[in-house]
């Protein structure tokens, strides 16, 4: 089994929203950003739970997300709205290689901060560093 938890500020995404209204388009699909838009003033909440949950996956795998495209941890929802883990790329080849077969994702906000939890199961513990 493999967990990935991440913490975030709300607020930084506010500002980054504020001051690169165009930079939300190249990390988030447009499935997301639809999601996020659609909350209005408390848009930024769900963009920084979103970023968390790319954060999260990324650490599940052990290989953070620097040297992945930024789509290749996304977020889609059920007709009841539990949030689904997607992977591509990088992070679905990693999660190949650790035979990876179930996976889960927790978000939520609460006043200044949201956090993701991503617990992935199958396969076996790898520690090697590659």
């Amino acid at each position: 089994m493999y967990v990935g938890v991440d913490l975030v500020k709300i607020d930084r995404w506010e500002r980054i929203l504020e001051k690169f209204p165009a930079r939300a388009e190249k990390i988030f699909t447009a499935e997301e950003i639809a999601h996020c838009e659609k909350k209005g003033k408390k848009r930024a909440e769900s963009y920084a739970a979103l970023w968390g949950a790319r954060e999260a996956a990324g650490k599940a795998l052990g290989i953070g997300i620097f040297g992945s495209a930024w789509q290749d941890a996304f977020v889609t929802w059920t007709k009841w709205g539990a949030p689904v883990l997607h992977l591509q790329g990088t992070f679905q080849k990693r999660a190949e290689q650790l035979g990876i077969t179930d996976m889960s994702i927790s978000i939520s906000h609460e006043e200044h901060m949201a956090i993701a939890v991503v617990v992935m199961a199958g396969g076996r513990h790898d520690t090697d560093k590659d």
